[in-house]
């Protein structure tokens, strides 16, 4: 072996004591962003990836002629109805028409309100906005191709905090509390410690490992955790 090499993990093996339990950094939040309707075809995709995106933030938007066409028809269904409705109250009030007829102008009125609701809201599912703050890490689909409902479009991540996930002997479950706090480190970064805190203890122990799942919370405001690293904590340590 190259000295080098053998400086170099002989440094590894002096920075990572022999209580040091090794885990995996999850996002905080992760969603696979999917299309809302039956069959449609994307007009715009507004975001690539290594996008960051805010919460409610147009990324994509479907076709929606028919949709916007549907809206001003039941718009216009809505003032006919309304204009019926008061020609009716009014003659009921005249002493002129009948009390049952001002009421079926009335329900007719309110059933086409809310026909033009349904329409509103099939336009509004042809925009699709980021369900949380993040980066966009794939896309799954461009402008002009098709989708159908629940199929994925995007995938959206949000590290501003993120999980690091340990496996942990249960002779530890006595000394691991909620809220305890922990620094976690990384190597593939340097040496610096990260304070933590024990957001989740999987109350289970795994049937094949022996083990069980703890979830460290990290601020990773500066991204410079990311997800799928290794970090290291000494648990022990804990009392």
């Amino acid at each position: 072996m190259p000295r080098r090499f053998f400086l170099f993990f002989v440094t590894l093996a002096v920075a990572a004591s022999a209580e040091d339990t090794q885990g995996l950094v999850v996002p905080l939040k992760q969603v696979s962003v999917s299309s809302p309707v039956l069959q449609e075809i994307i007009d715009h995709v507004l975001v690539e990836e290594g996008a960051t995106v805010k919460e409610n933030q147009v990324l994509i938007e479907l076709r929606r002629e028919k949709e916007e066409l549907e809206v001003q028809q039941a718009t216009q269904v809505v003032q006919q109805r309304r204009f019926t409705a008061e020609g009716a109250q009014k003659l009921y009030n005249e002493k002129i028409g009948s009390k049952e007829a001002a009421l079926e102008k009335q329900t007719e009125l309110e059933l086409a309100k809310i026909q033009l609701a349904a329409a509103h809201v099939r336009l509004k599912e042809k925009t699709i906005r980021a369900p949380l703050n993040g980066i966009v890490v794939k896309k799954y689909k461009e402008a002009g191709e098709a989708v159908d409902r629940v199929e994925k479009l995007l995938d959206v991540v949000n590290i501003d905090q993120v999980y690091v996930q340990f496996y942990l002997d249960p002779k530890l479950m006595q000394t691991v509390k909620q809220d305890q706090e922990i620094p976690v480190r990384f190597p593939v970064i340097g040496t610096q410690d990260f304070p933590g805190r024990v957001s989740f203890i999987d109350p289970r122990i795994d049937a094949g490992s022996g083990l069980f799942r703890v979830k460290v919370l990290i601020d990773n405001a500066d991204h410079k955790i990311k997800a799928g690293m290794r970090g290291m904590a000494d648990f022990a340590k804990l009392r």
